[in-house]
């Protein structure tokens, strides 16, 4: 139970797992939702009936999900348009088979949305988990602001670790394309930028795991980057200014195919963007005592020189 909970009401929460592809680890996907302690919980599975095995798992836990059936063969974004169609929480979002849930995940969500009711999205702090399920990486909890996502620092926002209202879903066109395969989840966050502000909490929700057959493992990363990079193209072209947004982009693509410069510019350059103070740093969303409150980004040690280069990206100050 969240300390909010004794005060706010707690939103209805909806996750949906898309069961279509390996099964080694969807139980653990399952079970890391199932054994939520949270009142507000709609947990949608949608499968395709195409392996007896998964059946065979679903019917283990079939008392905890609402279960929801499309045909052999159909896309991912296509099924999770299905499921969301269906699903009644004023909060959203996935867990494919594989991720995880930390303990007290879904009560974090809850409680962070009833404490803040005018955030719109947010996403946790990044984790990694092995093959074998062991919890292995921590990483950076981003600053993120929609120009400098569009310039390129950093295209990987957590999925497994974010989430968003309905009301945001909606006005985003309340579906994924069918169209960019595993990049669907770029398209939709590149989407909810144009309406609203994502803010990182300080907490862990979720975890990603490679495995053999998600796209970290098997290479298919390179055509899903270009995806990416095609996106955020077209929608940074329809921005008006920001054009050191712009530039940075087209730099980027030169050094791309510069081995010795490609390497320093990943490393210091896009980090750059994300790791250097400016008006546009969004505050943080941390937990203190029992409340969930803004936390404002400590700009006042950066240089005025820094503050307005940073500027020039086109963001504005944000609370």
């Amino acid at each position: 139970m969240t300390p909010q909970s004794r005060s706010r009401p707690l939103p209805r929460i909806t996750i949906v797992t898309p069961a279509l592809g390996d099964d080694q680890y969807l139980e653990a996907t399952l079970r890391s939702v199932i054994y939520q302690d949270y009142p507000n919980l709609e947990f949608i599975v949608i499968e395709d009936g195409a392996s007896g095995e998964r059946r065979r798992v679903l019917e283990n836990y079939r008392s905890h999900f609402c279960w929801q059936s499309c045909a052999p063969g159909t896309e991912l974004c296509a099924a999770l348009n299905m499921a969301f169609a269906n699903a009644s929480g004023d909060i959203l979002d996935w867990l494919e088979p594989g991720e995880m849930f930390h303990v007290n995940a879904v009560a974090v969500i809850g409680g962070v949305f009833a404490a803040l009711p005018d955030v719109e999205w947010i996403t946790g702090r990044p984790f990694n988990f092995s093959p074998s399920g062991m919890p292995i990486g921590i990483k950076h909890l981003e600053r993120w602001s929609r120009i400098r996502f569009l310039a390129g620092g950093n295209k990987y926002i957590h999925r497994e670790t974010t989430f968003w209202r309905q009301r945001l879903w909606e006005r985003a066109g309340g579906a994924l394309a069918t169209t960019y395969g595993a990049a669907g989840e770029f398209d939709l966050f590149i989407r909810f930028f144009r309406h609203a502000r994502l803010y990182s909490v300080e907490s862990l929700i979720g975890g990603y795991r490679a495995h053999p057959g998600n796209h970290s493992a098997d290479g298919s990363h390179r055509r899903y980057n270009q995806i990416c990079d095609e996106i955020a193209d077209r929608e940074l072209a329809g921005v008006s200014g920001a054009y050191a947004a712009k530039l940075f982009r087209r730099l980027t693509r030169i050094v791309a195919h510069i081995p010795k410069v490609r390497s320093w510019w990943h490393k210091y350059a896009l980090q750059g963007i994300y790791r250097c103070p400016g008006a546009d740093w969004h505050s943080r969303i941390v937990m203190r005592g029992d409340e969930w409150v803004f936390e404002k980004p400590n700009i006042a040690g950066s240089t005025a020189q820094t503050r307005a280069r940073y500027a020039h990206f086109g963001g504005e100050a944000q609370p």
